[in-house]
């Protein structure tokens, strides 16, 4: 009677594991590509055509409130930077795990990778959701400056972006809470984030802007009404 070798056993079970693995990456690149590229179609690309025109008029028109822009325009870009050297060192460490001792201005997170694996993917997944979070709202406050215009200062467009962005700063807030709640739980439990808990600190101060901004929204909204009005009188 022919017997199976335990070494063989063994040895293909380890190739199935790395198959899974393999497949279920392959199945969330897939899904985190798909949402990037609907998000910036939908968000950042149609306003972007607009953006030419609209910095020439306000430079002549407007020059300190595009001063202001250029270093929201500073901050945007760097958290881009952030954001996308992240995004390829995170994927290029999957599939080679010595990426990870170095995912971006030093970050070390190969102990939890060799951990555990699904934890160092859902630590990397929510740092980059943030990281995106806070791109996209400074985004919004340069459409804000390109919108303002100090002769019309009140209008719907900029209203429903300062809405946007005070909803926008209480999702930041919310998920750097929990995510920092739940960076607590590993590293109790022995699991070593490296520095990753600084990376997304401020959640109270994104919760306490977004309460201004929401005041902020309702006083602005009512000066279009005011404005609208006295258009309408005139």
């Amino acid at each position: 009677m022919e017997k199976r070798h335990p070494h063989g056993l063994v040895r293909k079970m380890g190739m199935a594991k790395r198959v899974k693995k393999k497949i279920l990456l392959s199945i969330y690149i897939y899904c985190l590509s798909i949402i990037f590229y609907r998000g910036l179609e939908n968000q950042i690309h149609p306003p972007m055509s607009n953006f030419k025109s609209q910095w020439k008029e306000k430079w002549l028109n407007q020059p300190a409130l595009m001063l202001i822009t250029i270093v929201i325009w500073s901050i945007f870009i760097g958290l881009c930077i952030q954001a996308g050297a992240l995004l390829f060192t995170f994927i290029y460490s999957l599939f080679k795990p010595t990426v990870a001792q170095n995912l971006f201005e030093g970050l070390n997170l190969s102990a939890l990778r060799d951990q555990n694996f699904w934890y160092y993917v859902g630590v990397i997944s929510i740092v980059l959701f943030i990281a995106g979070k806070k791109a996209y709202l400074f985004y919004l406050m340069i459409r804000i400056f390109l919108k303002i215009n100090l002769v019309h200062p009140f209008s719907r467009e900029v209203s429903k972006l300062i809405t946007a962005i005070s909803y926008l700063a209480l999702e930041i807030g919310v998920a750097i809470i929990l995510s920092s709640a739940w960076f607590k739980w590993l590293e109790i439990r022995g699991f070593d984030l490296d520095k990753v808990t600084g990376m997304v600190s401020g959640g109270f101060e994104f919760m306490l802007m977004s309460a201004l901004l929401i005041a902020i929204g309702m006083v602005y909204k009512r000066g279009v009404e005011l404005q609208s009005e006295n258009e309408l009188t005139i």
